[in-house]
């Protein structure tokens, strides 16, 4: 696909690697890795840069950032045709990845590690030939990213995108004030983290680009058009096709690269993922698993993933005591009572890998699955082998 009929393409355009006759565009293919903690490691972010896509690397609830940049420091041999000290290109700036981070756990923690990534602290250590290489975009998630724009502008390396994934029509006009680059509309089929009130893709999908095109073209606007992706239940590639008629200029995948070979998750996870049917009723919403690991989410949010005894627990916890104002109470009480033994039940299918008391996330699309294959062949299927 040409980056001159794609806007997410065009987007990233100066992303570069070495072929015979010079420089060459890197992302080729309208298609992110959704970051993952637990299956969006080093060797599904290469194999998905490799095949021309753009992986997001999952910074997550990270507390020790040395970790995390020596993580990605061992990303960047995985990757290819992207320079080396004996053949520096003035154009290889840039890794072809985008880092991240959860905004509100960015908040508690600090700007230190967002600082060192954007000074190219992720680049192979010793390399001094050239100046040291940064994450292409920068990807913004779940609570108040505005203050850390000013941070990615006045200190990162010019032409560093900004990634910002929203869950309504008005998130995404947001956005758009904010002169970002990418918008990625997340819908409810999604996996893993969203918005507790969000629209299905069918209809949040052509209204925010609808309203965002029309406030872009309008007379003496100011406002620029970003790339739109679409995020949510997408993995055929009739719907890769849907979503490009409805205005998206491509999809990040999430659930669909889980199962891959390259994917860091256990075979068994991927195993219950492809043999899942009928998304919607194999999948649920909930916040019980945040409240089980102890993990402090902002109200408003909650997570898909596969349903298993705990979810059902809590099914008969609310059928039981009846619908609570807020979702999350019932998670609350569950916890408390002590009959239910939820809490030890977690703590030993960590050390188990017990995906039935375990949260396995994933959208409504894994009924679509059915089939373990490479992180390239999944894209190629999505883009229907033409591309």
């Amino acid at each position: 696909m040409s980056a001159s009929k794609n806007a997410l393409l065009a987007t990233f355009k100066h992303i570069t690697r070495r072929a015979a006759g010079g420089s060459v565009p890197q992302i080729t293919k309208p298609i992110l890795s959704a970051p993952m903690n637990g299956w969006s490691g080093n060797t599904l972010c290469a194999a998905v840069a490799n095949h021309g896509g753009l992986p997001v690397y999952p910074i997550g609830y990270y507390t020790d950032p040395d970790a995390i940049v020596k993580d990605l420091q061992s990303l960047v041999p995985l990757l290819k045709n992207i320079g080396t000290d004996k053949e520096p290109v003035a154009e290889e700036q840039f890794l072809p990845y985008a880092v991240g981070f959860v905004s509100f756990w960015l908040e508690r923690q600090g700007p230190e590690l967002l600082y060192r990534l954007l000074r190219g602290e992720a680049d192979q250590p010793g390399r001094t030939s050239s100046p040291p290489r940064v994450p292409a975009a920068v990807w913004f998630a779940f609570g108040d990213y505005k203050p850390y724009l000013k941070l990615v502008r006045e200190h990162g390396v010019k032409g560093t995108k900004i990634i910002v994934q929203v869950g309504s029509v008005t998130e995404a006009l947001e956005a758009q004030e904010e002169n970002v680059d990418v918008i990625v509309l997340q819908g409810t089929e999604a996996g893993g983290h969203g918005a507790q009130r969000v629209a299905p893709l069918m209809t949040l999908l052509p209204e925010a680009y609808h309203l965002l095109q029309k406030r872009a073209n309008a007379a003496g606007s100011k406002l620029k058009m970003p790339a739109v992706l679409a995020a949510g239940g997408i993995s055929t590639p009739i719907q890769f096709k849907a979503i490009e008629l409805m205005g998206a200029s491509g999809a990040v995948i999430g659930t669909g690269f889980m199962p891959t070979f390259e994917a860091p998750g256990p075979q068994n996870g991927k195993d219950i993922l492809l043999a899942a049917v009928d998304g919607n009723e194999s999948t649920v919403r909930t916040r019980i698993f945040d409240e089980l690991r102890e993990f402090d989410w902002p109200q408003g949010y909650d997570g898909r993933v596969v349903r298993n005894s705990v979810t059902r627990r809590e099914e008969e916890d609310l059928k039981q005591h009846g619908r609570y104002e807020q979702t999350g109470q019932a998670a609350f009480k569950l916890l408390n009572d002590e009959r239910t033994g939820v809490r030890e039940d977690y703590k030993r299918a960590v050390k188990e890998n017990n995906w039935d008391l375990l949260p396995l996330w994933c959208g409504t699309g894994v009924g679509l699955l059915n089939k373990q294959v490479s992180a390239a062949e999944f894209m190629d299927s999505l883009l229907d082998n033409k591309q």
